[in-house]
Parts: structure tokens; C-alpha cells; sequence
């Protein structure tokens, strides 16, 4: 109700003679639903309209337009995908009901995650900086047969930022970036250079974030601690070798220091729990070719190096004894894949990929009253050692009024454990996965759309092999485990005219095999620590149903209306209740505008129902209220000026002070608050 009297107030404005008039720029009023161009459905660049899959693109535009603090800050502008945030630090993406390892994420085409990714929410995706992201795509429901294990919800794939070639001669160039938060929520500055001839396109990054102590809404007051202090460094090179082959070379680093787990802080259990440091980094070579053949149009050979660290350091309220646990996970790639046009209307993409894992993982205690110190196992066997190996083929065939897809993937894992507690392992699961849809064209501007795909997650050195507290519970090996399973079936529709977009789409994904935890003992101790002791098993089945409701409406030339709903319903079957951490029924609606070619503003409303279906899990979970979690809106507003020299955007964030915590959530949303970026670009092309 109360944005629609926001809007009311503001659409006579938007009617203004000033608002209509047409630019020769992309203005901000294009209509970007069923309008875009897709990388991850095929592994190539194809229509969003023309494909059968739920698929979301977010461009650079609408990034840099809200100016995101984070990674799960700008995946919450996704339509389908709800933002989980056990603390400050973290964020966890759900897409149709599933996150953690079980939904897959991607950088540029390589594997973000490794073989020490949690069940549930995680904090990866936070090891992102948003300010070197150009692209987002979400594939929901989709995806194990382009990418393999764990894309049983869906893939996200973020794409980083490419410098681009100039026509003639030299030129350099940059641009410095600032932004502060109210409150002190926030205080960001990047600098960024890029250098460029016909040949030679480069550019390189440096972010330094101050992050506050969240000030939530209501008379929630300040959360503290929840802040924490960021930095990250982003590098891409590309070089033209003669007129048919480019290599790319890239690296990004990023660390997070002294990151609180606030729902441990807060209620007393322990008097420091923090990730410090929570490190990521990334670099990788890509040489291209550009054949124009048949069976060779393009060839890609990829080889990548990752670096995952954390370190946590707990001591429990009360206690002397201060314990820093650290996993050390470095990962190797290699890739090659093969882009074909067999015919005028039939394209494919086939390949081959590998990736290993290595995991060094320990564990250090001391007792700050007597001095005395131990060496302990980590939280994973030191020295685990774990293998990706897959091959695939993904083809597209287009007719009159159809278009078909089809495609197969073969994975082969294989994880080695070495443990001294729990005995050596060594388990080779496999999986052999396809997918195949359609879209029926009843003319240029409706299609409708139907697929189905299966998807695997094979167990991962998470599964077999943690030992220690996660959660509520204290965690024991287990190394009789099998991959996780799916089918996912979804219709759906399709409507794009020059003013209007849209699409629904209706999905059913039966889960089996999933590995759960289940009570165990240790020792023949059924506790340790206080904790409840549990191990995992394949015992569940599960079904998730849903749809999702995207539109958007051009009101005229200036103005852009939209909106998204999705609905996602979760049943675990071998338990006869809900499945654990399923997201409310939620969307967003707003409007965006251009006026004056260069003045630019935006009005949301992301909401929220009640989530009250709650997993006995969900109950034992000390981040949702007893009872479950209370509906909420939330209303921002956006104005911008754009400039060739510089960029100045200012909002307004939650400005009727709702109270507000996501479900699943270990810290509640920001209060009403201020921001303001501005961004100079120096000698710009």
C-alpha cells in the first residue's frame, strides 16, 4: 500500500514532457526481460526469448544503478533468487529452494565451488566484489549438464569485467570510485586503470571496503559486532594473436578480515567467533580460436588456479581456551571445449574438463590461563585430495516453430582421504546426466516452452569427512555415501513486444538420495561439546515445486515498470515434513526511468511472506524465531545523474524503517539510511 502511493505520487512527474525524450544511448528505460543475451544456457552466447530454460541476466547498468555493498546484495536484484545472511560477512544464494553446495556457482566460466563447500548457507559468494562484476546470469533449475556436480537448484555465473580494444593507436585510461553509508555502514573506494590499442586490452583494479556495524530497522538499534574490513585486486589482460586466436590472462584476490559470526555472538555462546582472514583468489589463462568451420568454429583452451582459505577463530563465553581452525583448499582446471556450427540451424558445444582439489586443513588450541597449547585435526583429513573429471556435449537446433536442446554430460569424481582418526578412504562416485527442451513459437512474440533435466551432486570432503561443530550439531565422518539426485520438469511462457515482457514458468524437481544428517555417536557418546552428535547418510527423498512470475512494462519512452514473484514449496517425503530453510513467498516490484538523457531514477519494493512450514531442523535452528519468520516490504528509492566524466547516484534505503530478517537469517536487514557513489572517470574513450 505504501508504495503504491510512492508511485502515484511520482508516475504524474515521469509524465512530464521532459521524461520521453529519446536518446541515442541504452537508457535505462530498455526493457531487459526476454531481451538478453545468454553465455550460460549453451556455454555461447544465445537469446534469452529463444530459450527454453528459466533464465535471468543482470547487466552492468542495472549494477551499477544500485551501487551494491556486497555480492548477495546484487543477487538479490535477480528475480528467483532469495538472499540468505547468516551474518554481516556472509550471504547465501537460494535459487528454487536450494543453496549451498547444492546450487552451483561460476566465475567466468570456471568453478567457484571446490570440495569443501557446507550443506546450507555459506559465505562465498561474498568473496566477490561486486564493483569488478559486468554481468550475472542465473540458470534456475538448470545446469549440471553444462557445469556438473551440485547445480541440482540452479547455476549463477558471474562474469568480470573485459577491457576492450581501441581502433587506433594507445590509450589509458581509468576511473576512481567512492561510496559512503550512512551511519558508517559503509565507506568504499576503487581505483581502476585500463590500457588499450587494436591489439592489446587491459585492465587492472584496486577495492578497499570499511564495512560498519549494521544498523537495522525498527528499534532494532546497531548490531554489533557485525562490520568487518575488505580489500580485493582484480587484473585482465587480453592479447590478439594474429586475426584468429586471443589469449586472456586474469587474477583477482580478495581478503576479508576479522569477519564476526553474529548469531554466535549474540546469544553469549561464545565471546569470539570470527573468519580471520577469509580469503579467495582466482587466475587463469584462455587462449581462443577463431576458425569459422564446421565442426572448429571457435576452440577454447582454459587452464585456472583457486585459492580458498578461512580461518576461524572461536573461544567460547567463560571459557580460557582459544581455538583457531584453519582450511587451506587449493584447486587446479583444464579445460577444452569446442564450439561447432554443423549447420546453418545447428549449433553445439562439446568438451572436456578437470579439476583437483588439495586440502590442508588443522586445527590449534591454547588455554590463555596456563599457557598450554595442542596441534589437533582440523575440520577435514589434512592433505585430502579430491578429482573432477567430466566430458559433454549441449546442442541447439532451430526450426520454423521450433526450438530444440539437447545435451549429455559424463562426471567422474574421485576423493582420497588420508585419516588417522577415522582410517584412509578412497570413493569414486559417477554420473551420467542429460537434458532436453523445447520452445513452440505460435509467433514472433509468444513462445511457450517446456524441459526436463536431471542433475547430480556427487559427495564432497564436506560429506565423508568433517569432524567438529556445525550449526547445532557436532559433525562425525562418514564415508559410505552415494551422489544426490534430481529431476527437474518445468513449462512455461514467454511474451516480448517492443513495450511489454514477460514470463511464468512452473517447475517440479524430485530430490533422491539426499545425503542428510542423521543422530550418531562417537566414542558411544551420543553429545560432545554439548552438541548433539550426527552423521550423514543418504537417506532422504524430496520433492520442490514452485513457479516464478517475471514481467516488465514500458510506460513510455522514459519509464520502465516491473515486477517478479516467485513461490517455491518444499516437501521432504521420507519424513513427511517441510524441507529445511525454504524461502517465503517473495518478489519485487518498481519502476525505472531516464529524463533529461542523463538523469535517471528508480523506485523498489522487495517483499516478503510469512514462512511458517518449518522442518523440525528449521525448530532446532537458533537464527529463525520460534514460530518461524514474519513477513516484511521494503522500500528503497534511487536518483542518478550520468555524465561522460563522472557517475553520482544517491539513495534511500528502507525508508519506512521496517524491521525486517530473511528467513533463515542470522542478522536482520538495514534500517533507513543514506548512500551516495560517485564515480570520475579519468580520460574515458
Amino acid at each position: 500500500m505504501r508504495f503504491a502511493l510512492i508511485l502515484i505520487t511520482v508516475l504524474p512527474v515521469l509524465h512530464s514532457p521532459s521524461f520521453g525524450r529519446e536518446t541515442g544511448v541504452d537508457t535505462i528505460a530498455t526493457i531487459y526481460l526476454n531481451n538478453s543475451i545468454i553465455i550460460s544456457a549453451q556455454r555461447f552466447g544465445s537469446n534469452t526469448f529463444e530459450r527454453y530454460e528459466s533464465a535471468s541476466v543482470l547487466n552492468q547498468s542495472q549494477i551499477s544503478s544500485v551501487s551494491p555493498m556486497s555480492m548477495p546484495q546484487t543477487m538479490a536484484y535477480v528475480p528467483g533468487v532469495f538472499i540468505q545472511k547468516t551474518n554481516h560477512g556472509g550471504g547465501s544464494a537460494f535459487v528454487r529452494g536450494l543453496t549451498g553446495y547444492q546450487t552451483l556457482m561460476m566465475l567466468d566460466g570456471i568453478r567457484l565451488n571446490n570440495s569443501t563447500y557446507r550443506s546450507g548457507p555459506n559465505q562465498y559468494l561474498n568473496t566477490i566484489d561486486p564493483l569488478m562484476i559486468s554481468r550475472v546470469e542465473v540458470l534456475r533449475g538448470n545446469g549440471s549438464v553444462q557445469y556438473g556436480s551440485d547445480a541440482i537448484g540452479g547455476t549463477i555465473q558471474m562474469f568480470s569485467l573485459t577491457p576492450e580494444f581501441t581502433e587506433q593507436g594507445w590509450h589509458v585510461g581509468g576511473d576512481m570510485y567512492g561510496k559512503f553509508w550512512s551511519s558508517d555502514m559503509e565507506q568504499t573506494a576503487r581505483g581502476m586503470i585500463n590500457v588499450s590499442s587494436s591489439r592489446f586490452a587491459m585492465l587492472a583494479g584496486f577495492t578497499y571496503k570499511d564495512l560498519g556495524d549494521i544498523v537495522a530497522g525498527g528499534d532494532l538499534g546497531t548490531e554489533s559486532p557485525s562490520g568487518y574490513d575488505e580489500y580485493s585486486m582484480d587484473f585482465k589482460g587480453i592479447y590478439k594473436v594474429g586475426a584468429k586466436h586471443q589469449l586472456t590472462g586474469a587474477y583477482q584476490f580478495l581478503k576479508q578480515m576479522d569477519v564476526p559470526l553474529y548469531h554466535k555472538l549474540v546469544t553469549d555462546e561464545y565471546q569470539r567467533y570470527h573468519f580471520n582472514p577469509q580469503e579467495r583468489q582466482l587466475g587463469y589463462l584462455r587462449f581462443e580460436s577463431f576458425y569459422r568451420k564446421k565442426l572448429f568454429s571457435e576452440v577454447r583452451y582454459t587452464i585456472s588456479y583457486q585459492n580458498s582459505l578461512e580461518v576461524r577463530e572461536k573461544q567460547k563465553t567463560g571459557s580460557s581456551v582459544f581455538t583457531e581452525e584453519k582450511d587451506d583448499v587449493h584447486t587446479t582446471g583444464a579445460s577444452v571445449e569446442i564450439v561447432s556450427e554443423i549447420k546453418k540451424n545447428w549449433t553445439a558445444s562439446s568438451g572436456v574438463e578437470y579439476y583437483h582439489d588439495k586440502v590442508s586443513s588443522g586445527s590449534y588450541s591454547k588455554n590463555l590461563e596456563t599457557g598450554e597449547s595442542k596441534i589437533n585435526r582440523g575440520l577435514y583429513p589434512d592433505n585430502s585430495l579430491y578429482d573432477n573429471f567430466a566430458v559433454f556435449t549441449l546442442h541447439s537446433l532451430t526450426m520454423k516453430k521450433w526450438n530444440i536442446a539437447a545435451g549429455m554430460r559424463y562426471n567422474l569424481v574421485q576423493l582420497q582421504v588420508k585419516d588417522t582418526l577415522f582410517g584412509n578412504t578412497t570413493i569414486r562416485p559417477d554420473a551420467l546426466v542429460g537434458n532436453f527442451g523445447v520452445v513452440y513459437k505460435l509467433n514472433n512474440n509468444h513462445h511457450l516452452t517446456a524441459g526436463i533435466n536431471s542433475s547430480f551432486r556427487a559427495p564432497n570432503i564436506n560429506d565423508v569427512s568433517s569432524f567438529g561443530i556445525a550449526d547445532f550439531r557436532f559433525e562425525v565422518p562418514s564415508y559410505d555415501l552415494k551422489s544426490e539426485t534430481s529431476l527437474n520438469t518445468e513449462i512455461g511462457y514467454k511474451a516480448l513486444f517492443d513495450r511489454f515482457s514477460g514470463a511464468i514458468s512452473l517447475f517440479h524437481n524430485n530430490l533422491s538420495d539426499l545425503i542428510a544428517n542423521v543422530p550418531s555417536s562417537y566414542n558411544d557418546m551420543d553429545s560432545l561439546d554439548g552438541y548433539k552428535v550426527y552423521t550423514r547418510q543418504n537417506v532422504d527423498e524430496a520433492v520442490i515445486m514452485g513457479g516464478e512470475i517475471e514481467t516488465e512494462a514500458k510506460i513510455s519512452n522514459a519509464v520502465v515498470a516491473f515486477g517478479n514473484l516467485s513461490y517455491t514449496y518444499g516437501q521432504n517425503t521420507s519424513d513427511d515434513e517441510p524441507l529445511r530453510r525454504i524461502p517465503p513467498l517473495n518478489g519485487r516490484i518498481g519502476f525505472r526511468a531516464l529524463f533529461l538523457e542523463r538523469f535517471n531514477a528508480m523506485g523498489e519494493c522487495f517483499f516478503a511472506g510469512a514462512q511458517r512450514r518449518l522442518a523440525a531442523g528449521d525448530m532446532a535452528d537458533d537464527r529463525i524465531a520460534e514460530g518461524g519468520t514474519d513477513g516484511w516490504m521494503v522500500v528503497n528509492l534511487y536518483a542518478g545523474y550520468d555524465h561522460k566524466l563522472f557517475n553520482l547516484t544517491v539513495s534511500a534505503q528502507n525508508i519506512f524503517n521496517e524491521a525486517y530478517r530473511t528467513h533463515g537469517s542470522g542478522i536482520d536487514g538495514i534500517g533507513r539510511s543514506f548512500w551516495l557513489s560517485l564515480r570520475i572517470r579519468i580520460n574515458p574513450a
